[in-house]
């Protein structure tokens, strides 16, 4: 009896440090694995979201593919299985790119896969390493998803991209350099201002030879951001407008009392109802 309750008692001391361990956060259906770019000399851990569910098969999902997702991963993912559990989106797989070296390599290298060029005005100081985003881009069209279709089967017939800020003006370089890439864009602050609003200057060349866009694009910013984001968003997007180009959904929202950084949440959410419903 005595070796039974000695018995017993350990076996509550092993339960009670196992329930008490400092476990870390795991998000359910989620995966992550590096990818080393042989295009950028860099690598990247790819964060996946893929909803267990049987009505599309995973070659079937739509992908929406998260910037910044060292920030902004489980802000997607939480916000996607909330929508998809009140069936306001449909299902869909969410992607997110990151670095996974923590926020210093974060910060500095998303001005280089971010930007097309320098900054010669440095308005808001110096990136060193900014300027490599023809690489990024070649890396997500080459490298990424192929990857995702080797290792998840995800081939994303539908693809959205969301930025940020710097993935912002990513989004809309992508948007009108190779407008293919992703058939829906979520634009939240963009950091248009950038080496004196150059790509102002690269939509004007674009619309120069191009009358047809076939994309939907969100277009959002906190009506309380800073004077150097909301001028040449308007501006920006007064000027897209103008051309009329065919094929080219945009839907815009300014989010009051909400700031550079607070209207991401809304952003997004607005954004992916905005964009998947269409669909």
């Amino acid at each position: 009896m005595k070796t039974f309750l000695a018995h017993c008692f350990l076996l509550a001391s092993v339960l009670a440090n196992v329930f008490c361990q400092d476990l870390k956060v795991s998000l359910d259906q989620t995966h992550s694995k590096w990818i080393d770019s042989k295009i950028v000399g860099d690598k990247y851990l790819i964060q996946t979201y893929i909803p267990e569910q049987k009505s599309i098969p995973n070659d079937s999902l739509p992908i929406v593919f998260v910037l910044d997702a060292d920030m902004s991963f489980g802000l997607v993912y939480d916000i996607v299985r909330w929508l998809q559990f009140g069936r306001e989106i449909p299902y869909v797989a969410v992607v997110g790119i990151s670095y996974g070296t923590g926020q210093k390599d974060w910060w500095t290298k998303r001005s280089r896969d971010f930007s097309e060029s320098k900054d010669a005005t440095k308005f808001w100081g110096d990136y060193p390493l900014a300027g490599e985003a023809v690489n990024f881009k070649s890396f997500i069209e080459k490298e990424l998803f192929q990857f995702l279709e080797t290792e998840y089967n995800l081939k994303g017939y539908s693809k959205t991209i969301i930025g940020l800020s710097f993935g912002g003006l990513f989004c809309t370089d992508v948007l009108f350099s190779k407008p293919e890439l992703f058939n829906n864009y979520i634009i939240l602050g963009p950091a248009l201002l950038w080496n004196d609003r150059e790509i102002f200057k690269q939509e004007s060349k674009f619309a120069g030879n191009h009358s047809t866009v076939n994309a939907n694009v969100f277009f959002s910013i906190g009506a309380l951001d800073t004077e150097d984001i909301t001028k040449p968003y308007y501006d920006f997007v007064n000027q897209v407008k103008s051309r009329s180009y065919k094929g080219l959904i945009i839907e815009t929202w300014t989010i009051e009392n909400e700031t550079h950084l607070s209207m991401l949440p809304s952003g997004i959410a607005r954004g992916l109802k905005t964009i998947l419903i269409k669909k």
